[in-house]
């Protein structure tokens, strides 16, 4: 007999899947910046940006805070404190366009009653209200960040997308790493080391022309 995929799984694959309507094609978290300062150049160097946005960056703490609002009984305090960690003005809109793009969906398609909150939070409370495991929840954001971020260079063209494919199935490790160490930390252990990644959503902000809003 077959064994039975559950349909939580799916679910879950379906929320973070690049069809789901959150926009996040149309952002790039900095990638844009560093793609045209040189910072980015090759498959190694997309790689290597990724591995410090996923272990001392962003990815962890987007990481923290969806477990944060799994826990949590106060999903907008989260919030509140998830935004305020936000290192410019671009990557804040990112999340919270996405976030509401999501908010908006699920309310409709799983009939839930989900204010509006940014990304990482908002899938962290949608997963606690539909009874999805947060530990499979944040493994499959990480993997669903890297793999926006990684679409995001191959539409910029340092890489083609066997190469991009390639980046992305080498940090799935790291991804299960990544949401593992945050099984047992809390608001006070979030930072960010990944300094060229800041820096490059900051300038993203005056970089003309450009594809992407972030």
């Amino acid at each position: 007999m077959p064994t039975p995929i559950d349909t939580r799984l799916l679910t879950l694959t379906q929320w973070l899947s690049p069809a789901f309507p959150t926009g996040a094609f149309a952002y790039s978290h900095g990638i844009e910046t560093a793609i045209h300062k040189g910072w980015i150049a090759d498959e190694n160097c997309l790689e290597n940006w990724l591995r410090d946005c996923l272990k001392d960056g962003s990815g962890r703490a987007d990481a923290i805070w969806l477990r944060l609002a799994h826990s949590s009984d106060d999903p907008l305090e989260i919030d509140a404190k998830a935004r305020s960690f936000a290192v410019a003005q671009e990557r804040l809109r990112e999340a919270d366009r996405q976030g509401a793009a999501f908010v908006a969906t699920v309310n409709a398609v799983w009939d839930l009653d989900l204010l509006e909150m940014i990304l990482p939070v908002a899938v962290g409370r949608a997963a606690r209200l539909t009874g999805l495991d947060v530990d499979a929840t944040v493994a499959l954001y990480l993997q669903a960040f890297v793999t926006n971020l990684a679409s995001a260079a191959i539409r910029l063209s340092p890489i083609g997308q066997t190469a991009g494919q390639r980046v992305i199935q080498r940090l799935q490790v790291l991804c299960l790493e990544v949401a593992e160490e945050t099984k047992t930390v809390d608001a006070d252990d979030v930072y960010s080391n990944a300094f060229f990644s800041d820096i490059a959503s900051m300038v993203h902000e005056i970089l003309e022309p450009r594809l992407f809003q972030s």
